[in-house]
């Protein structure tokens, strides 16, 4: 997923700018944050996901939950719709 939404402050490319000028050019994490208008933590969230997948960490992924522990049984959906139908 690439389309970060309208009001987001980083792409992909920007992340990569920010690992790059962390781990590379050496910048301060204050600089670097002051630069692109972020948080300090933000930096550090980005450092680490980078640290821990490479590139693919800085892509945007979704944020759907992995699981629904709550979501209504299937059998019960199926049986809602049926009776909806009828």
């Amino acid at each position: 997923m690439n389309n970060p939404h309208k009001n987001a402050r980083t792409t992909p490319h920007i992340r990569a700018l920010i690992v790059d000028r962390a781990i590379r050019q050496q910048q301060s994490i204050k600089d670097i944050a002051h630069t692109f208008g972020i948080s300090r933590r933000t930096v550090y969230k980005w450092l680490a996901r980078y640290r821990e997948a490479g590139d693919a960490g800085l892509e945007s992924a979704s944020s759907r939950p992995h699981a629904s522990p709550r979501q209504m049984p299937k059998q019960w959906v199926e049986l809602i719709q049926k009776m909806r139908l009828t």
